[in-house]
Parts: structure tokens; C-alpha cells; sequence
């Protein structure tokens, strides 16, 4: 048992331990991890091919699957590699023109995906780039 400090008043390492539960408890409370940029190699046998199969997935399991992550979002494929690198562009659907939200890149070989802009630092970011590692190695469906 911790004894009192001066005028019955808490220890410090009591105080301390008052302090740490409630940021600790809120910790626990998060279940889903933030996103952020990726950089993943990929086995796809060039950055066209990765990206199409992540636009044929990513309409199926993000923008028709009614998440509301995801409600507000349409996808641009950008597949024409005589300019720049392919790309795919996730964008606000009400916003036609402007900046992306998130860009999903591709450039090779070795094929390597890159994901990047504001949405990337969030939530759907993570499942995003959760998705996209899974279906680049193989699996498919949401």
C-alpha cells in the first residue's frame, strides 16, 4: 500500500498513475490503425497491369461497397503510360476538377506502387493501402 504524501494529499507516482489510465484507455478504444504513404514492390508483370487490377477491385470494394468511408469518392484510372507514370485518382464525386485526394502510382520495373496525398493519412488511407497489399499479392475480392 502507497502511503499519503504531506497533508494527506496523493504520492506523485499516484498522480502519475491518475494521469497515464484515461491516455492508455483511449489508446485501447482505437481499433482501426491510421494510414499513411506506401511504397510497396509488387509482383505485377508491369505498373499498367498492377494498377488495373487495383481499379477493378478498388470499384468493387470501396466505391460501390456503400462504406461510408467511401461514399463520397469516385476513382479516375490514368493508364496511359505514353505520359508520366499510370495512376489511379480518388477524388471527391461533387469536385470533377482540382487535386486528388489520393493518388495511387505505379512505375517499373520492378513494379512498385506507390499511394500518397491527404487521404492517405486517414482511416480509409489504411484500408487502402491494406487492400492494395493484399490484392498485390494474389488475393482477390474485399
Amino acid at each position: 500500500m502507497e502511503r499519503a504524501g504531506a497533508f494527506g494529499l496523493p504520492s506523485p507516482r499516484s498522480f502519475r498513475l491518475a494521469l497515464i489510465a484515461p491516455v492508455l484507455a483511449l489508446a485501447a478504444c482505437q481499433t482501426e490503425p491510421m494510414g499513411g504513404p506506401l511504397s510497396l514492390q509488387v509482383g505485377a508483370p508491369s505498373p499498367v497491369a498492377a494498377l488495373q487490377n487495383i481499379n477493378s477491385n478498388g470499384a468493387k470494394c470501396w466505391m460501390r461497397s456503400g462504406d461510408r468511408r467511401f461514399r463520397d469518392l469516385h476513382m479516375i484510372p490514368e493508364l496511359d503510360t505514353r505520359v508520366g507514370r499510370p495512376r489511379l485518382l480518388i477524388m471527391r464525386s461533387k469536385k470533377q476538377q482540382g487535386l486528388p485526394l489520393l493518388v495511387i502510382e505505379a512505375s517499373g520495373p520492378p513494379t512498385r506502387v506507390y499511394t500518397y496525398g491527404p487521404l492517405a493519412s486517414t482511416r480509409a488511407g489504411a484500408q487502402i493501402n491494406a487492400d492494395i497489399m493484399r490484392w498485390s499479392s494474389g488475393a482477390s475480392g474485399c
